[in-house]
């Protein structure tokens, strides 16, 4: 008799807490969207600033660099060793800060332009993208491996070519192999989180990267080494890459041993447009 009188009060509080469950997580779920909305806008902002910032310092940059070469050309000869050594590092750092600054424009531009995703050809893509690099590729002696036609795929076609061409031509820059050679393929079909997946991959033969720096080379202007190494660059590349694989709601990673070489993946979702 005791066991069935407390049955009711057990029943009647699993159902509260079933309540209290539920509410929380409605709130909680309430809570993300506006935290997944607002992050959304905080991108936005920043991507603007971005482009406003960079775009705006542009002009007093070239100004110094050119008023640094009319000195240089004009009374350069006027000037003692170091003098003319000094003009000549101002010259180096402002033509490099315009690298960064268009390095940074460029990013920001990924960011708002309004994807163009459609059904595309990416053989036709892989092929401008190898053209592009001929000179690059034949001067580095390097195999280009391509062991089957890649799919159809939904996405925008100029900024899949972009990531497509950033991969490449890292992975053509850090190898110091006497063998080099480059493999561009794909995965079968997979699904994650409920979702259809293809993932491509940019795999080479080259220097490899230490474990704790795979997640650092997708951080802009972080490059891993030397400023002048490896034919020199902004460390923008990846990040860019990153922001155009996010944006079709795929991801990029990396797998590497120091060393042995490295493979680049980026996943795509396989919706249609």
């Amino acid at each position: 008799d005791t066991a069935l009188a407390w049955k009711p009060v057990e029943i009647d509080a699993a159902r509260r807490l079933r309540v209290v469950v539920i509410e929380f997580m409605a709130r909680l779920a309430e809570k993300l969207a506006h935290a997944n909305e607002s992050l959304a806008k905080s991108n936005e902002a920043l991507d603007a600033f971005a482009y406003i910032a960079s775009h705006d310092l542009k002009e007093p940059l070239r100004g110094i660099h050119n008023m640094s070469r009319f000195l240089k050309e004009d009374y350069g000869h006027l000037l003692p060793q170091d003098g003319q050594e000094n003009l000549d590092t101002v010259l180096k750092l402002t033509k490099r800060m315009e690298t960064l600054i268009d390095s940074l424009l460029h990013y920001s531009r990924v960011g708002q332009l309004e994807l163009f995703v459609e059904e595309v050809e990416l053989n036709s893509a892989l092929e401008e993208v190898i053209e592009a690099l001929n000179l690059r590729i034949a001067e580095t002696g390097t195999q280009m491996r391509i062991p089957r036609q890649l799919p159809r795929t939904f996405c925008d076609r100029v900024q899949i070519t972009e990531v497509f061409q950033n991969l490449i031509t890292n992975a053509l820059k850090y190898n110091d192999k006497s063998d080099k050679w480059v493999e561009i393929g794909y995965l079968d079909a997979a699904s994650e989180a409920g979702t259809a997946l293809r993932t491509f991959y940019v795999q080479d033969n080259g220097i490899g990267i230490e474990a704790e720096q795979q997640e650092a080379v997708f951080r802009i202007f972080n490059r891993l080494h030397g400023r002048e190494e490896y034919g020199g660059g902004t460390g923008a590349g990846l990040t860019i890459a990153r922001k155009i694989a996010e944006r079709h709601d795929g991801r990029i990673w990396v797998e590497s041993v120091l060393g042995a070489g490295s493979t680049f993946y980026f996943s795509l979702p396989q919706g249609q447009a």
